[in-house]
């Protein structure tokens, strides 16, 4: 049961780190997005760029509320 749960954490964790998120280009940005889409990213003047999920969390930035990176298709 235990080198399950490792197994399936890791594959998600090696499969989200191949995702790329949506933020403003902003020094003041703190959230990402999932979707280039989101209607949170039409709230703001700043131009949006993609960035990998990696590089999201390694700058201090969390995905916006109500939403899991485990739902990336």
């Amino acid at each position: 049961m235990k080198m399950f749960l490792f197994t399936l954490i890791a594959s998600n964790s090696i499969y989200c780190s191949n995702v790329n998120v949506y933020v403003f280009d902003s020094p003041y940005a703190s959230k990402f997005h999932l979707k280039s889409t989101c209607k949170g990213l039409s709230n703001c003047s700043h131009k949006i760029i993609s960035i990998s999920l990696d590089a999201a969390e390694e700058s201090g930035k969390t995905i916006v509320a109500g939403k899991s990176k485990f739902h990336v298709v």
